[in-house]
C-alpha cells in the first residue's frame, strides 16, 4: 500500500519547542501490516518485527505480539519499514553565538525526530527524540548562583554585600537567557569564561557564616 502522511515538527530539531506549528510529509510504500514483538518489562521496548510471521517463540509472561496496521498507524509503520532507506540529507547553516557555524539537517528523516513506541494502555505512537540541551556553562552558571542564593535566602545582609547579591543573580540570569537557545550540539567547543564568577567579596562574608546545608 501507499499512503502519505504528515507529522508534526519541532522549532529545532531535538528541542521540546512546538511553538511555530511546523509539519512535514512522508511517504509509505509498504505492506499493509507488521509484526512486532515488544517486552512486557521496562518501557516496551521493541524486539524485534517483520513484515510476515516471526521466526522465534515468544515467551508470553515477557513478550507480546503486536500488529501494526499501517491504514491508521502509517507513521509507526513507516518508520519500521524505510528505516534503512537511503536518504540525502540537506542543510542550513547556522551562525552560532559566538560567531561560530553549525550546518543544521533541515530535511530530517523521521526516524531523526520520532521514535515508535507502544503501551498496553495506548497502542502505538510515534514520541519525540529530544537531546540535553543545557550546556556545561550554564550547568555552571545555576551551581554558582544556588550557592549565593542560598546564603541570600537564610540571611539579612548589609546594604553593600545585599547590592553585590543582586547584581550577580540579575548578571547570572542575564548570562541564562542569553543560553537559551545554544544547544550544544552545535558547537564544537564552548567558551566558559563567560559564566559570571561569585565576587571573591561574598565568599568571603559567606565563609564567617555558619554553613548551610
Amino acid at each position: 500500500m501507499e499512503k502519505t502522511f504528515t507529522v508534526n515538527v519541532p522549532d529545532d530539531l531535538w528541542v521540546d519547542a512546538w511553538t511555530e506549528n511546523k509539519t512535514t510529509s512522508y511517504t509509505y510504500n509498504g505492506p499493509e501490516t507488521l509484526n512486532v514483538v515488544v517486552s512486557l518489562e521496562g518501557d516496551f521496548d521493541v524486539i524485534t518485527w517483520s513484515d510476515g510471521e516471526i521466526d522465534r517463540t515468544i515467551d508470553e509472561e515477557k513478550e507480546q505480539l503486536v500488529t501494526i496496521d499501517a491504514n491508521t498507524d502509517t507513521g509507526v509503520a513507516y518508520h519500521f519499514w524505510h528505516a534503512a532507506d537511503e536518504w540525502e540529507y540537506t542543510y542550513d547553516t547556522i551562525t552560532n553565538h559566538d560567531d561560530s557555524t553549525h550546518e543544521e539537517i533541515n530535511n530530517p528523516r523521521l526516524q531523526d525526530i520520532y521514535d515508535p513506541k507502544w503501551t498496553p494502555a495506548d497502542g502505538w505512537s510515534l514520541d519525540p527524540i529530544y537531546k540535553a540541551t543545557e550546556t556545561l556553562g550554564e550547568v555552571l552558571a545555576q551551581e554558582r548562583l544556588a550557592y549565593v542564593v542560598k546564603y541570600d535566602d537564610a540571611y539579612d545582609f548589609d546594604a553593600d554585600t545585599q547590592a553585590i547579591i543582586d547584581t550577580f543573580k540579575t548578571n547570572v540570569q542575564t548570562y541564562l537567557d542569553s543560553m537559551a537557545t545554544v544547544y550544544p550540539w552545535r558547537y564544537e567547543t564552548l567558551d566558559q569564561s563567560a559564566v559570571p564568577k561569585v565576587p571573591a567579596t561574598l565568599v568571603t562574608v559567606f565563609n564567617d557564616l555558619p554553613h548551610i546545608g
